[in-house]
């Protein structure tokens, strides 16, 4: 993957607004919305700061060498303990699937407050850019780290096999969703969706949606050159 193509993809997602994925459409309708959505992304670029795209540089990279050869996960595995997930009421989803991390990791935190907060970085009318992540854990909780990766459904299975919720980013068409990532078998990813109408697993203590591998990966394979497979993993310092 080149550098180049990282850098402008990743500069492209600092400028998009993360909503709730939409509902089911047609295949024509699909490829109509993503034209418009993909072409309305890149009259974007002529916008792009020397600041965000240094910053872009910085912290957007390819999955580490030990993910990529040294997959090492089991065949299932599901994160515990599972924190209730939030219910968002609008564009709260990067704050939600940050304050679900933050309840795995003891804080008392609720998403739908923490985004209506005047101090959530990165927010704007219609979401929150991606490097909301970074300030939030790093910079207003100084108790984490957080690394931003692309890379391949085994990737995020061994991400996830670590033992902490991994924030993945998935695109339905129309628009881009945030959504943390809380286990796998062999053949479905599970989630804890903050997205109410989306959660097909309610009676599952340990998450509220699963989706098969396949399908999860064509909506994680975000149609945006060298920037698709994005997740978000999270530490303690």
């Amino acid at each position: 993957m080149q550098k180049t193509n990282i850098c402008i993809s990743a500069l492209i997602l600092m400028l998009i607004s993360w909503i709730s994925p939409a509902h089911a459409q047609t295949p024509d309708e699909q490829s109509g919305n993503q034209a418009n959505t993909l072409g309305n992304l890149m009259s974007k670029l002529n916008n792009m700061t020397d600041e965000q795209k240094d910053y872009a540089r910085a912290n957007w990279l390819v999955a580490p060498e030990t993910y990529v050869s040294q997959h090492d996960h089991p065949s299932s595995y599901v994160i515990f303990p599972n924190p209730k997930p939030d219910t968002q009421n609008g564009n709260e989803c990067a704050a939600c699937s940050s304050a679900y991390v933050l309840r795995f990791f003891g804080e008392d935190v609720d998403g739908v407050s923490l985004y209506h907060q005047p101090t959530f970085p990165c927010k704007y009318e219609e979401g929150a850019f991606p490097r909301c992540f970074k300030m939030l854990f790093e910079e207003q909780y100084n108790t984490f780290t957080t690394e931003y990766f692309t890379g391949t459904t085994d990737d995020l299975k061994n991400a996830v096999s670590k033992g902490i919720p991994v924030i993945t980013l998935v695109y339905t068409g129309k628009s881009l969703h945030y959504v943390p990532v809380v286990g796998y078998d062999e053949s479905h990813f599970f989630i804890q969706d903050s997205v109410e109408k989306y959660r097909n697993d309610v009676g599952n203590n340990a998450y509220n949606e699963s989706i098969n591998i396949d399908t999860f990966d064509k909506m994680w394979n975000i149609p945006i050159e060298s920037c698709q497979r994005l997740f978000v993993m999270v530490k303690k310092r």
